[in-house]
């Protein structure tokens, strides 16, 4: 746009009346942006409209089940809350990770509201696992599925760590939500009490108590820590795979010398980025 001497260097003032430089350009451009504006307004294309509109589709309210005996069974809907992180699991749309088949990121996030993103259905692995019952053991596979966020179910996905696949800033084991159910998105829940984990082997799953969650393909667990991950809805937390767990060893060599354990148990307790608890209604 080209500006007169006496625009440029700010010089004398004029009337209202009196037209300078391009006026005819000036007016010309405001009314184009106007048009721009309307346009983009009718047709839902505005910045602020899309952000409302993207957050209305994730914040759709969702139910959670009622357990009349107070164990998990599959089909329930429930939400997974983190101890460390004080936010429940949740993915997150309007973040695309890039992998073979669509997916989308995941966070744990102090929305405490029920809603399509955060709000988890649990799915049997398989029906000839060992159970006779459709409620959920301690060591059974299982999936967490989010069956109205988008127009396809996605579920909970992990991998092993490579330079194509890690978490967003720890470079940890990644955790997404995937499009296609395959051995990568097989878990189990673990008693949180490393001492009495093998005695509780194959025992119903109590609704709302603490729980460890154990990727099955890679043996690593779900952890959520305070790393803050900016989302359009907000500050949210990284959720990814990691075993955090104690540095002490509890007397195991003391104990395996008694006979009292072997070395194939973990003795080691699990922190808190590793501590979930599965909340119904």
């Amino acid at each position: 746009m080209q500006f007169t001497p006496q625009q440029l260097t700010g010089g004398a003032k004029f009337g209202s009346t009196c037209r300078i430089g391009n006026w005819n350009e000036d007016i010309e451009l405001e009314e184009i942006r106007l048009k721009d504006y309307l346009k983009k307004k009718e047709q839902g294309n505005l910045v602020v409209l899309e952000k409302q509109a993207k957050l209305e589709r994730s914040l759709q309210p969702s139910e959670l089940s009622v357990p009349e005996d107070g164990v998990l069974h599959f089909g329930m809907t429930a939400m997974v809350y983190n101890h460390q992180s004080e936010g429940f699991l949740a993915g997150n749309a309007n973040e695309k990770i890039p992998k073979t088949n669509f997916a989308i990121a995941t966070t744990s996030g102090p929305n405490s509201n029920p809603c399509v993103r955060n709000v988890f259905t649990m799915q049997r692995a398989s029906m000839d696992d060992g159970f006779d019952d459709d409620t959920l053991h301690y060591g059974q596979n299982f999936r967490f599925v989010l069956d109205s966020l988008l127009e396809f179910p996605v579920y909970l996905h992990s991998e092993p760590i490579s330079p194509m696949s890690a978490s967003k800033f720890t470079r940890r084991q990644e955790v997404v939500m995937y499009a296609k159910a395959n051995g990568s998105t097989l878990w189990r829940i673990l008693h949180p009490d490393v001492k009495v984990r093998f005695e509780m082997e194959g025992q119903e799953v109590p609704t709302k108590s603490e729980c460890v969650l154990q990727h099955v393909q890679t043996g690593s667990f779900l952890s959520s820590d305070n790393v803050a991950y900016q989302t359009l809805f907000g500050q949210e937390f990284e959720v990814c795979g990691h075993a955090a767990l104690s540095t002490n060893k509890t007397q195991n060599l003391n104990a395996e010398r008694k006979g009292d354990i072997t070395g194939d148990y973990a003795l080691r307790r699990h922190l808190l980025p590793n501590i979930w608890t599965i909340a119904t209604a």
